[in-house]
């Protein structure tokens, strides 16, 4: 991990993505790393932070993988868990590129998902008014130095 260079969100994360199953695992997981409770503005951070890894997992594996041809698209897209799950399981080798472009488009489908959502709104609002009330700069998300991102 790179948390010393990049947003603590981020890494946070990358780890998310193969061992949160739901709301719950996500408090206990943020409360382990916290040391207590997370906030409602760590909450809409981590979630936040999340949107962008799976925006940038999405170009990134689907550029990889398609190695600059057009990607066909198929109605019978994996869902977001399953898929880490086989890749967790050792059942999926994303060395194959074809399984490169079905893991970008399945990040694809998540934020697209994800930012159809109530939370995100929420999040962003969340985010916002924190920035505000710290007269800061209104950014999405934070660099790791600003202050109140604990």
């Amino acid at each position: 991990m790179a948390a010393h260079r990049n947003d603590r969100y981020f890494d946070l994360s990358v780890v998310a993505n193969f061992v949160i199953q739901n709301d719950a695992d996500e408090l206990t997981y943020l409360e382990q790393y916290f040391g207590q409770p997370p906030s409602a503005h760590q909450l809409a951070r981590f979630f936040l932070m999340r949107q962008a890894l799976h925006m940038l997992s999405a170009a990134v594996f689907l550029l990889l993988g398609s190695g600059g041809k057009p990607i066909r698209q198929s109605a019978d897209l994996p869902s977001f868990r399953d898929f880490h799950q086989r890749i967790w399981a050792g059942e999926i080798d994303l060395a194959d590129n074809e399984l490169k472009v079905v893991y970008g488009r399945v990040h694809w489908a998540k934020l697209c998902e994800n930012t159809r959502h109530p939370r995100f709104d929420e999040a962003v609002r969340t985010v916002e008014e924190q920035n505000a009330r710290l007269g800061s700069l209104r950014l999405l998300l934070p660099s790791a130095a600003s202050p109140g991102d604990a």
